[in-house]
């Protein structure tokens, strides 16, 4: 009798604490079939007769709709002591519910996205991984919350109380505050839906490491399956970079907690990409699984980027991402200024953290400056960009904010510095326009040129409107005189040269070969190389992978007009493996090489060009 009683207590318990205003999530991590896992919702109190209930078309930080309704099947409702309830699909993502105030629970399955091309309209529109999920049964499982739980239309402030059951050991690395650990589950708790988005989740047997910037706690959590990478050897390259960034930001790091989440993997991911997905307090990778010192620069460049999302756009942003629509996205005009400026960010610090130099920063700029000239479109209004990059016919251009964007942000960076004499920049910008505006507050995109121009000079804003709202090219040469080095968008020289083939390596026979003849040159065509060819001797001397840099460097510094040049290869014939041995013989003579976007140092730099060039660069 007294089991009975002490029961029945127990489930009234239950009932009372889950008749509240916030959505009981359960998720039983154990039960795993073909990667889907069965997810139950006990709702939120629920006052109108009809609702809608949705999963996210698109989330924040992914710039394109991939509809995680897809990954959603057997969606049932029950109702309470019995009642009957009605679904309908409205569309891929939505379900329209009634009578809602009856909703007793909600049950689906969910299939992850890592390795699913099967399903309807997969193949064309796979998820990027740092923005999709992983399940993989008592291994790990990477969780991006909006892939897996949805939302009642009107309902996106209540709080989400999630209880994962879980596998022996297993560990919830996470940028959310609210956990209640233990030893079968845990309860993990966000304040609302835009925040559950927000935070992602690294379930595993518990790689982690902790460290302590300033006041900032930060945990770095990895995955790595063939134990290549860990979280001890990530803690330390990002430990000096936070430091670097922090100083950067005008002293301590923005954000009491921080977590870095690493998912590395030893296949090619069906995207065919890597890199990762910024939040306001984690940030969550999924990259190659090698070496870690192969790995390490990579990590600092992805990691410092996804970091100083905390300014932008997690902190200054548009209305378009402050009162972000999951369901009808509208795009800000500011893709220059959210992806832009913080990939420029985080090679500046670098630089002037002595983690690189400024010299990595001038190459690393200029590569992007000729990619943006190389593949997209340069003519394009940058704000037109980002405000359509969901249409199919633009959305091409998006890479261009990685590229073009950084341009961009160096040439404010320099153009203001220039202009105050080296007391203002654009890490002095930013902090400005975080004191106006703030994570809670928006800006309305038609206001920011003029806001910015208000903090700073009449110039920029003509600056932003002709090069960033409107289409003319970036002016180069007039921003990188300001700090005394010549560009030139052009340079024509006469040298000499190995043919200007296409090369590639053959790891079987060790050699060097000719992969593309597209672009050979006239002492090429002369030698008379063709694809396939494969590099043994050049004047007698072997081409060996360990030699060939000396042999080349000989051949530069002795090489004269008139002289003759000859190339043993090997050309392959028939079968393979099978090849002709040949000697290919020209006579030595400078080509026409024309270089794009080259830059030189001035001669006779000015006090002014000097200073601009030390408060830009630290040199």
């Amino acid at each position: 009798m007294k089991i009975n009683l002490c029961f029945i207590s127990i489930v009234t318990c239950i009932t009372t604490a889950f008749a509240d205003e916030a959505y009981h999530y359960q998720v039983d991590l154990n039960k795993v079939s073909n990667d889907k896992i069965t997810i139950t919702l006990t709702p939120p109190d629920i006052k109108e007769n009809e609702i809608l209930f949705s999963f996210p078309a698109m989330v924040p930080g992914t710039y394109e709709v991939y509809d995680f309704g897809r990954f959603i099947t057997n969606f049932t409702v029950l109702g309470k002591d019995g009642s009957s309830i009605q679904v309908t699909k409205v569309d891929v993502n939505t379900y329209k519910i009634s009578p809602a105030n009856k909703i007793d629970k909600i049950t689906y399955v969910a299939d992850d996205t890592f390795d699913k091309c099967d399903l309807p309209g997969t193949q064309e529109k796979i998820v990027f991984e740092p923005g999709g999920t992983n399940i993989e049964a008592s291994n790990n499982f990477c969780l991006n919350n909006h892939s897996l739980f949805g939302y009642f239309r009107g309902y996106t402030a209540n709080s989400f109380v999630i209880e994962f059951i879980k596998p022996n050991g297993f560990y919830p690395a996470t940028g959310l505050s609210e956990i209640q650990l233990g030893n079968t589950a845990d309860v993990l708790t966000a304040r609302g839906y835009h925040h559950l988005v927000d935070s992602p989740i690294l379930y595993s047997l518990p790689d982690t490491s902790t460290v302590k910037v300033g006041k900032t706690q930060v945990l770095v959590s990895c995955y790595s399956p063939n134990k290549k990478i860990n979280s001890k050897f990530i803690a330390k390259t990002l430990e000096e970079l936070l430091y670097v960034q922090g100083d950067y930001l005008g002293g301590d790091l923005p954000v009491d907690k921080y977590a870095f989440l690493f998912y590395f993997t030893d296949k090619p991911t069906i995207s065919g990409a890597s890199g990762a997905l910024e939040h306001s307090y984690s940030s969550f990778y999924v990259l190659p699984e090698m070496d870690s010192l192969e790995i390490q620069q990579q990590i600092r460049d992805v990691a410092a980027h996804e970091f100083f999302h905390v300014v932008t756009p997690l902190t200054i942003h548009s209305e378009e991402i402050g009162e972000f629509d999951f369901n009808n996205p509208q795009m800000s005009e500011h893709l220059w200024l959210y992806e832009g400026m913080t990939e420029y960010a985080a090679h500046h610090a670098q630089a002037i953290g002595n983690i690189t130099d400024a010299d990595v920063l001038l190459n690393t700029m200029l590569e992007k400056y000729s990619n943006s000239l190389k593949y997209f479109n340069d003519t394009m209004s940058f704000t037109f960009m980002s405000k359509h990059v969901l249409d199919e016919k633009i959305h091409k251009q998006y890479g261009n904010v990685y590229e073009k964007g950084a341009v961009i942000g160096m040439c404010l960076d320099i153009l203001l510095l220039d202009l105050s004499d080296g007391k203002y920049g654009t890490r002095d910008l930013m902090k400005d326009l975080g004191k106006k505006y703030g994570k809670n507050k928006s800006f309305r995109d038609k206001d920011l040129f003029s806001d910015i121009e208000a903090f700073t000079y009449p110039e920029i804003g003509q600056f932003l409107r002709k090069h960033v709202g409107g289409n003319e090219p970036l002016p180069m040469k007039d921003i990188l005189r300001r700090v005394g080095i010549s560009f030139e968008k052009e340079v024509v020289s006469y040298e000499f040269s190995l043919g200007g083939a296409g090369l590639n390596y053959n790891e079987e026979s060790g050699r060097l070969f000719v992969e593309d003849t597209g672009e050979m040159n006239e002492f090429g065509k002369a030698l008379g190389f063709k694809k396939g060819d494969e590099w043994s001797k050049l004047n007698g001397q072997e081409l060996k992978i360990e030699t060939i840099k000396n042999v080349v460097s000989d051949y530069y510094n002795t090489v004269k007009e008139g002289d003759k040049v000859e190339f043993e290869v090997y050309r392959p014939k028939g079968k393979k493996g099978k090849y002709k041995v040949l000697k290919l013989k020209a006579t030595a003579k400078k080509v026409k090489v024309i270089r794009q976007n080259q830059i030189s140092l001035m001669q006779n730099i000015s006090d002014k060009q000097r200073n601009t060039l030390k408060n830009w660069a630290g040199v």
